[in-house]
């Protein structure tokens, strides 16, 4: 949380060197799947529908950090191989789950071409995210007998195409990938670890634990932006065109004095 401060309060100076930042709202539309410790998935039936908002405050038209919601069903359809699985339940057999998954995520965003909403100058560009999240979900590890919420941080990056419909209005196409720090998700906590009984001691081999898990939430959609604040109107792109990965801003209003 340090780090992620240090990067908003970096981005907060340069924001005020070159003007007031612009600020977007948007709508996400997609959907929503998993990755975690299933062995047999049917792909077509784990998909889920996932929608969500956020809120981005545009430092210059290279980078902007944004306040990002989803809300999602994430569920799978299939079984784990019971052949290695060392189940304290015997007959128990899995066959899935399906949930309600709130995905709160702060994101830094980096437009890999200049891009302004609205601005005919920078019409389009791909982009990259990444941050710091959480989310919360409810959980029932039937195999072993407990159930709860959780509530689990999360790494969240992923890539997108977002170019301008109008003055005000931009569409955009995002995928991205949620690194979970609990394995609880899929409701199979570290299913195949097991017990090696020495005597008195008992020693707990384990595949998975709060730093090493196997669950991962994926989405994909598209998103509409609507420019709330314009910000900075006497921005201007130096290099628009020749060395895409130069900052390239200059404040004309400053320029005039």
């Amino acid at each position: 949380m340090k780090q992620l401060l240090m990067v908003f309060l970096i981005g907060l100076m340069v924001s005020e060197a070159h003007g007031q930042q612009s600020v977007d709202i948007g709508f996400f539309g997609g959907s929503g799947t998993y990755f975690g410790d299933m062995t047999k998935t049917e792909w077509q039936k784990s998909i889920s529908p996932a929608y969500g908002a956020f809120v981005r405050f545009n430092f210059n038209p290279r980078y902007g950090m944004r306040f990002n919601v989803l809300n999602s069903n994430i569920g799978a359809v299939g079984e784990f191989d019971s052949q290695i699985w060392n189940t304290t339940v015997p007959g128990y057999t899995y066959t899935g789950f399906n949930k309600n998954v709130l995905d709160i995520s702060l994101q830094f965003e980096f437009n890999y071409f200049k891009y302004i909403v609205g601005d005919k100058a920078t019409p389009y560009s791909t982009y990259v995210f990444g941050g710091v999240g959480m989310q919360s979900y409810s959980y029932d590890l039937q195999y072993i007998g407990q159930s709860g919420s959780e509530i689990t941080p999360t790494i969240p990056f992923g890539l997108g195409f977002k170019f301008n419909l109008s003055r005000r209005i931009g569409l955009g196409i995002e995928a991205g990938m949620r690194k979970s720090f609990s394995d609880k998700l899929d409701d199979l906590d570290d299913p195949l670890s097991f017990d090696i009984p020495d005597g008195d001691v008992v020693t707990q081999v384990k595949y998975t634990d709060q730093y090493h898990n196997n669950d991962w939430t994926a989405y994909l959609g598209v998103h509409l932006v609507y420019k709330l604040i314009y910000g900075n109107k006497e921005w201007t792109l130096r290099t628009p065109k020749q060395n895409t990965l130069d900052w390239g801003i200059e404040n004309n209003s400053k320029n005039r004095k």
